[in-house]
């Protein structure tokens, strides 16, 4: 077993929070937590139950990363805006 100390840090990636109960029991026992929520398939009332899970076995939720956005999905402001910018189509 590694101890704390050996490094600066360490990601574990569990299982949805909403299917068993491994990710509430880890969350308990690590620093932080980062919600990872899929576009387009997370319902909001699972992202708020999973949140609410977390937050009854007092985990440090620090935050949330939104993963498989598309492009179509991406649209507005900041999505038209910067989508050229960071390498997209138009610098093709």
């Amino acid at each position: 077993m590694c101890k704390k100390e050996q490094f600066d840090i360490i990601i574990l990636d569990v299982s949805p929070v909403n299917k068993v109960t491994d990710a509430q029991i880890l969350a308990s026992k690590v620093d932080g937590v980062i919600l990872v929520v899929p576009q387009g398939i997370a319902l909001k009332g699972a992202v708020l139950r999973a949140r609410d899970l977390l937050k009854k076995v007092n985990a440090n939720l620090i935050g949330a990363v939104l993963n498989r956005v598309t492009d179509a999905a991406s649209g507005g402001y900041y999505g038209g805006y910067y989508g050229g910018y960071y390498g997209t189509d138009d610098k093709k």
